[in-house]
């Protein structure tokens, strides 16, 4: 591994392609003055400068996630992708941007990307397995979430330890082959229902088959919570539990699954109480990105 970047990192021929440093890219970049500009009303629209948009044509995610994946062995498809995102974070640095947030997203980019070319491993450690054998066992569960970094972790923990496969509700531009979802560096595409249209309608139905639910309660990194998965969970007595998942810093995923401070979300009281605590783990983590909460 530690050859393979330091061959990216020269700038060397690696199987007929022909990589530049990303170092002599930064360097390349404020040399040019590259600027950063914002539009107005659109806060994360960049204006890069030509040459980047030009590489990104020419050499899309897709097709360096297929290059990576012909060179590099599976066992070492997650720790490429942690580097690989590090450097990109670095270079939105250098460009003036928010590489804290360029780095969160391209990990995830990069863990779906290599995805679609076969499974590899990714190291996690389980906190609060006890709270899994007390509510998902007898199931079912409302899984409950936010836009943080690496949230299919948890799902694939689930997956991968034996317990019942929750269905997850998710955007429709990641679904695949109809409503199938793709779960970071398995092979396995698990039913999933698109958020939108009649979503809680179909959360209703799952829940009521004895199918557990995964939902994020948000929109967006930092977004408003929503309420209404709490009020349908607290009509039909299913109990939440609050997922989320941290890159510790020896490249391991720390996986935590905790009930809700109200898991039967009894009154709007424990459900703004429950959103409140979720909001305080959002913001939290978000924060040991350097991202803002």
């Amino acid at each position: 591994m530690r050859e393979l970047l330091k061959r990216f990192n020269s700038g060397v021929e690696i199987s007929g392609w022909r990589t530049i440093s990303l170092q002599r890219l930064s360097k390349l970049v404020s040399s040019k003055s590259a600027s950063l500009q914002v539009s107005a009303g659109s806060p994360l629209r960049v204006h890069r400068p030509r040459f980047v948009d030009a590489l990104k044509r020419q050499m899309p995610l897709s097709r360096q996630a297929r290059l990576a994946s012909a060179i590099i062995p599976a066992s070492m498809r997650f720790r490429f992708a942690l580097a690989a995102s590090r450097w990109q974070g670095r270079l939105t640095t250098a460009l003036g941007g928010d590489g804290a947030l360029t780095q969160a997203m391209m990990r995830d980019h990069w863990l779906r990307e290599l995805t679609f070319h076969g499974a590899f491993p990714v190291p996690w450690r389980l906190h609060g397995r006890d709270v899994l054998d007390r509510y998902a066992v007898p199931g079912p569960v409302l899984y409950y979430t936010s836009h943080l970094p690496m949230l299919d972790v948890p799902l694939r923990v689930v997956m991968e330890i034996g317990y019942p496969v929750p269905v997850p509700v998710a955007d429709p531009g990641r679904l695949i082959n109809g409503e199938r979802y793709v779960v970071a560096g398995m092979d396995k595409r698990i039913a999933a229902v698109p958020a939108s249209g009649q979503v809680l309608a179909r959360m209703r139905t799952l829940l009521l088959r004895g199918t557990s639910v995964v939902c994020l309660a948000d929109s967006e990194f930092g977004g408003e919570l929503f309420t209404n998965p709490l009020r349908l969970t607290a009509r039909m007595r299913i109990p939440v539990i609050l997922v989320w998942a941290e890159l510790a810093a020896d490249g391991v995923v720390d996986v935590t699954f905790e009930a809700a401070p109200h898991p039967f979300c009894d009154s709007e009281q424990a459900i703004a109480e429950n959103l409140a605590y979720l909001r305080g783990v959002n913001d939290r983590v978000l924060r040991s990105l350097g991202l803002g909460a």
